[in-house]
């Protein structure tokens, strides 16, 4: 469990909020977006499709660190990349959600994922991808509310 914390949570706050530093919005505003995408999807794959160590009673407590982390951090520094940086949307959204996977593939290899009933590393894509799409029109959303000049 120290090492879900550790590189679900601590690394990536630390990281993301060095980067973020300056950026409180994106923070206020997408973190907990992250964290309540990341908690529904880790709910439904827990009961479906997949587990990770440490085995505990509820999977939901192993995954915690990270989704107070690295899904949520992840989230907020696209969001960075496509509105500070200007970055073009969709290549932000694939590069963030193939780095999760990666990321994820690794914990795969060395055991600490297990998937079942079909669930494969495609689907692990595409589970980031959603979120990723959903922060992104969540984005949009806002900016043409509160900035309708500006869309």
């Amino acid at each position: 469990m120290l090492g879900n914390i550790i590189v679900g949570f601590v690394i990536p706050v630390i990281i993301g909020g060095w980067i973020l530093r300056r950026q409180l919005k994106i923070l206020l505003i997408y973190y907990p977006l992250g964290i309540a995408t990341s908690v529904c999807i880790n709910s439904v794959g827990f009961n479906f499709f997949w587990n990770i160590l440490p085995n505990t009673r509820n999977q939901s407590y192993a995954a915690l660190p990270m989704d107070l982390g690295i899904y949520p951090m992840a989230g907020c520094l696209m969001i960075y990349a496509i509105v500070v940086h200007k970055k073009k949307p969709w290549p932000s959204i694939l590069v963030a959600a193939s780095t999760l996977t990666l990321i994820e593939w690794i914990a795969k290899t060395m055991g600490h994922v297990v998937y079942f009933d079909g669930w494969n590393i495609f689907w692990t894509f595409c589970s980031y991808v959603l979120p990723f799409v959903l922060a992104y029109g969540y984005s949009k959303m806002l900016a043409y509310l509160f900035y309708p000049e500006r869309t």
